[in-house]
Order: structure tokens, then sequence, then C-alpha cells
């Protein structure tokens, strides 16, 4: 576990860098040892194309703030990548997806999460940089999953990578002191350390996250080919 941190980790160049100056984040991303190519995991479940193209995918949702800078660069000279597109979907802070009556390791699915509803999904188009930024909240944990978010990309119709955005483990543990999380039904079971995904393949793409605003900041590096 500890060599597959330092390796993704080394994906991102520093966070204060590429958040506080996008129009750099080519050079960053060039820069040797900052980006490789990112793997294709399982998709998961839960997705389907929203056709939202929004960077705001809160939707009501209760929880921290969370503003998620994706940078996808071309492999192997780390080029930023004009017009990709990213789609995103992850849990709600009870664990919940938007659209789906059923859905393992959450129990009782309410009204407010069945199909109609699109809350934390979205799709955006890379800029001149490589970058888009979604602003969403802090995603929740749910029955034998650590937290994450879903994402895919896209350049032209090829889907290019489809994975699985973990966080640093120390700052989940911050974020589940805060409300709503605190009030999650149930004890989290799953960690980074034992998450069956990254215990099963070890794909999930780590990523640089911190303080920053009114909640937390996250940046990550998309390295395709």
């Amino acid at each position: 576990m500890r060599r597959r941190e330092i390796l993704l980790g080394a994906m991102g160049a520093s966070f204060s860098a590429l958040w506080g100056a996008r129009s750099r984040a080519a050079t960053q991303a060039g820069t040797p040892g900052t980006c490789v190519l990112t793997p294709t995991s399982g998709e998961g479940p839960f997705y389907f194309d929203a056709k939202l193209v929004r960077s705001n995918i809160v939707d009501g949702c209760a929880g921290v703030p969370l503003e998620l800078a994706m940078t996808v660069v071309k492999m192997p000279g780390c080029a930023p990548v004009k017009g990709a597109r990213a789609d995103v979907w992850h849990a709600d802070a009870d664990g919940l997806y938007s659209g789906y009556s059923e859905q393992s390791g959450t129990g009782d699915v309410p009204a407010s999460a069945r199909p109609g509803r699109t809350f934390l999904r979205g799709t955006q188009f890379t800029d001149e940089s490589g970058t888009v930024v979604f602003h969403t909240i802090y995603p929740s944990w749910y029955r034998g999953r650590t937290p994450h978010i879903h994402f895919k990309v896209f350049v032209g119709k090829d889907e290019m990578v489809t994975n699985q955005i973990i966080f640093p483990e120390d700052v989940n543990t911050e974020v589940f002191k805060q409300p709503p999380y605190r009030d999650h039904k149930g004890v989290r079971d799953s960690f980074n350390a034992n998450d069956r995904v990254l215990r099963g393949d070890g794909s999930g793409v780590l990523c640089s996250a911190a303080r920053g605003g009114e909640g937390y900041r996250a940046t990550l590096v998309v390295g395709v080919a």
C-alpha cells in the first residue's frame, strides 16, 4: 500500500501549484515524475450519463464542500488535453447514489435518491490547461467501500479511462468527525487499507487533498494514452 501511495501521489504536482495557478498545469504535469498512465479499473455501480454539463453537482445535498480539480494529460509527453470529457459520480453523506432504487451496502433507499434524481453527477470538458473543476461535497462511505469518486474520461467518442478517486485516510478521518457524516448510520467497516476494490486490483487513484475555502480541495492528474 505504501509503494502505491508514493507512486500515485507523485502523479499530482504539488497541491498548491496545481490549484493556485491552473494556467501552469501543463508545466507541472510535464515535470518528470508528476504524471503516469492512469490504469482503468472496473466501472463500479450506479453509472448513467445524466447528460448534465455542469461544474456544480451538489444539487442540494448536505455535506462538507469539496472542489475537485482533474487535469487530463497525454502520455508519454504529459501535454494537457483540451476538450476531453470528464464524467464524475459519487455517493452522498449517507452513502447513497442518485437514480437507483436498489443499492447494496446502504440499507433502505429513500425516495429522494431513486430514479429521476441526479445529485452528485456531472460532466465537463477540459480547458486549454487540460483541467476541469467540479464543486461537490465530500463523498461518504457505505458498507464494504472506502470513500471514493467514480470518473470516466473520454477523448472524442473514445472512453480512455474509468477509475475511482481515493482520498488520503487522514483527510477521511478529519471529515467524518464533522456533520452530517458523524451521524451516518452504522459503523464504517472499510478503509483504504482493506477496501475490497483496492485490495482486489489496487488500481484506484489516490488524489491530493487538503483544507481550502469553506471545505476541502482535491487535485489529481489523469494520464491517457
